[in-house]
C-alpha cells in the first residue's frame, strides 16, 4: 500500500507534537530538516510548516501548487502570506498540537479540502476567523500578560499567581508556565502586534524580565 505523505517543517518540540497525533495506515509522516527544501519526488497530501521562522525563509515557490500547506502562523493573517497557495493558518505554539481540537483558519475555497483530508486522517478542528493571535494563542498571551502587571504590582508571586488561576478557573496551567511552554518571545511578539491595534494587549512594564 501506497502510503499518502505528511510533508513537515518543525523543530523538535513541534516534530514531538505533531507525532503524538494518530495517524490511519495510509498515512505516514516525511520530516524534512529545518533548512532543506522541499523534495521534488514526493508527491505530499499536504505540507506542515510548523516552525513559524521558517515562513520568512522557506522558498514557497518551490512548493508544489495542489497540497494544502498548513502554517503555523499565530501572529499573522492570511493577508500577510503567499495569496497564490492553499494555505491553512493553524495554532502550532508549543504544547498546542497536543490538543484533541486543532484551531484552524482558512479561505472559504480551501477549507473543503482541508476538512476531508482531516477528516480521513480523523483529526477533530474548530475553524477561527482569519485574525492575529487566532483565538486561543489571543487569549493566553492576555492572561500572561496580565499576571505580569500583578507581579510588577508586587500583587504575588509568581508561583501563588500559577496556583491561583488554576484552583479559581481550573485552567489547565498557571500563566507563567504557560509562558515557559510557549516561550515568552512568540508571547511578547504577538503583544506587541496585537497592541498596534487595541491598547488592551500594551505589553506589561519589565515583562521579558518577568518571563525570562
Amino acid at each position: 500500500m501506497t502510503q499518502k505523505k505528511l510533508v513537515i517543517w518543525a523543530d523538535e518540540i513541534r516534530k514531538q507534537d505533531i507525532l503524538s497525533k494518530n495517524l490511519p495506515a495510509d498515512y505516514c509522516f516525511e520530516f524534512m530538516e529545518l533548512g532543506q527544501s522541499p523534495d521534488k519526488n514526493i508527491e505530499p497530501a499536504a505540507y506542515f510548516i510548523l516552525d513559524e521562522i521558517l515562513i520568512a525563509e522557506l522558498p514557497f515557490e518551490d512548493l508544489k501548487k495542489e497540497p494544502l500547506i498548513f502554517i503555523n502562523s499565530v501572529v499573522h493573517p492570511l493577508s500577510d502570506l503567499p495569496s497564490s497557495k492553499k494555505i491553512i493558518r493553524i495554532n502550532a505554539w508549543p504544547g498546542f498540537l497536543r490538543h484533541p481540537l486543532l484551531e484552524l483558519s482558512g479561505k472559504d475555497e480551501d477549507k473543503q479540502m482541508a476538512e476531508k483530508m482531516l477528516n480521513n486522517l480523523g483529526w477533530s478542528y474548530q475553524w477561527v476567523a482569519d485574525l492575529p493571535g487566532l483565538v486561543t494563542p489571543r487569549v493566553i498571551s492576555m492572561i500572561i500578560n496580565e499576571a505580569c502587571y500583578a507581579l510588577h504590582e508586587k500583587v504575588s508571586t509568581p508561583e501563588e499567581i500559577d496556583t491561583a488561576l488554576k484552583l479559581g478557573t481550573s485552567y489547565p496551567q498557571g500563566p507563567f508556565t504557560w509562558s515557559k511552554q510557549i516561550g515568552s518571545k512568540r508571547i511578547i511578539a504577538l503583544l506587541d502586534f496585537l497592541s498596534k491595534q487595541d491598547d488592551r494587549y500594551l505589553p506589561a512594564p519589565f515583562i521579558e524580565k518577568y518571563l525570562a
